[in-house]
C-alpha cells in the first residue's frame, strides 16, 4: 500500500492507540509503546502499510501543526459568532 497519512485519534485504558487513516477508512490499533515519542491525542503521522499492517510511524508536525490551526481557527469563528447562552444563571 505504502505511505499514507493518519491521526492519532485515541488511546483507549491508557494502552492501546487508536489510528485513523482517512484516505483509506481503517482504523489500527497499537500498543503505545508502538509509538513514537511525543505522541498524543492529536498527531499526525506519514504511516507505511503493507499487508494491512502499520510497519512505520512518523510523526508529521506540518500536518499536526496545520490541523490544530484549522482547528482553532473553526473555534475562533464559533465563538464569534454566538450569541451566548440561551440558559440564564440564578
Amino acid at each position: 500500500m505504502g505511505q499514507v497519512q493518519g491521526v492519532l485519534d485515541e488511546i483507549v485504558d491508557g494502552q492501546t492507540a487508536v489510528i485513523l487513516v482517512e484516505t483509506t477508512k481503517q482504523t489500527f490499533h497499537l500498543p503505545i509503546s508502538q509509538l513514537p515519542e511525543g505522541s498524543q491525542e492529536g498527531i499526525w503521522y506519514d504511516i507505511r502499510i503493507e499487508s494491512n499492517q502499520i510497519v512505520k510511524l512518523t510523526i508529521n508536525e506540518e500536518k499536526t501543526k496545520e490541523q490544530e490551526e484549522s482547528i482553532s481557527n473553526r473555534l475562533n469563528r464559533l465563538r464569534k459568532n454566538s450569541k451566548g447562552s440561551k440558559f440564564k444563571k440564578n
